[in-house]
């Protein structure tokens, strides 16, 4: 049974000036509802217990998906989570969503065999181990609690498929030892209205869902349909030794602690490349919240090539 979808109701949403976040507060706020938006600042300045003072709902988006240093991912993700769990709890919040990752649970065995909410998590590098640590926090915590793990995620504003796009509209590919390797991708507004339909259902309550769309993608195809959004045909098409990736990413790992930002190149990332099979399921997700997976790639790829252009990041 799915509530408050016709009453309005508080809802406090943290990183809401991210990527995900943004899209949630909007699509929450399009609907009717009240929204709290709550930024890092925010606890910074202490201000997390005023905002959530009459918020029924608190979804949990902010967190960080690289850091310079293990530790900082910890406190992105883990520390983070355990205090707005605290301050949620004081203000007498009724439920929290949190918004997890595919990383949290690992990358599937083989393409055929997609890993699900039954399946043992096993993350393969910090990020995904300071999710699933989050996720511990969460279900420990004694409030009513809904865990949405998305897949990799693409659309407007979002800076992680942006360098692909910048290449591939140059007509080039270049593949860090991954060129053949799969992954379960989705649209934003799929994803954030999986989180909605997660947040509004009580049959949520306890439970954890994977979101993706149905089938999956491998990289090869992802840059040539980005490619194509831009009017162009790929002319060079490059896979990188992974002997080189490793010597980069070890470069960039160490460029990442010195400066205190950590860039797409690091040890740490070319260890989620390494993965062959990014594949989950979202077969739970459609069948108990009615999840439904609507922008097709194609479709997705060019509006995000055109969001792209119209606001100047390409």
């Amino acid at each position: 049974m799915c509530v408050h979808e016709a009453s309005v109701m508080i809802v406090g949403i943290t990183g809401a000036n991210g990527f995900i976040g943004g899209q949630l507060c909007a699509r929450f706020e399009q609907a009717g509802h009240e929204v709290r938006r709550i930024v890092r600042a925010d606890y910074e300045r202490g201000a997390l217990p005023d905002l959530l003072r009459g918020v029924h709902t608190v979804i949990h988006a902010a967190g960080a998906t690289r850091a310079p240093t293990h530790a900082a991912l910890h406190r992105a993700n883990v520390t983070l989570t355990r205090l707005t769990l605290r301050d949620a709890q004081a203000a007498g919040v009724q439920r929290f969503v949190f918004i997890s990752s595919q990383a949290a649970a690992g990358p599937a065995p083989f393409r055929d065999k997609p890993i699900d909410e039954a399946t043992p998590p096993a993350p393969i590098e910090a990020y995904g181990r300071s999710k699933l640590d989050a996720e511990a926090v969460v279900r420990a915590s004694g409030m009513p609690f809904t865990i949405v793990r998305p897949c990799a995620v693409y659309g407007p504003a979002d800076r992680d498929f942006l360098a692909m796009f910048r290449i591939a509209s140059r007509g080039v590919a270049i593949h860090p030892a991954n060129r053949d390797h799969w992954l379960s991708i989705a649209h934003v507004d799929d994803i954030v209205d999986g989180i909605r339909l997660a947040a509004q259902s009580d049959r949520a309550i306890g439970q954890t869902y994977f979101l993706c769309a149905r089938e999956p993608h491998q990289w090869r195809g992802l840059f040539a349909l980005a490619a194509a959004s831009a009017g162009r045909r790929l002319a060079l098409d490059v896979e990188i030794p992974s002997v080189v990736v490793d010597a980069a990413a070890s470069i960039g790992t160490a460029i990442a602690r010195l400066s205190g930002r950590a860039g797409l190149l690091t040890r740490e990332k070319v260890a989620l490349s390494r993965a062959v099979y990014w594949i989950c399921s979202s077969a739970r997700a459609e069948q108990e919240l009615g999840y439904a997976p609507r922008v097709d790639l194609q479709t997705g790829f060019a509006a995000t090539y055109h969001w792209y252009r119209e606001h100047h990041w390409l």
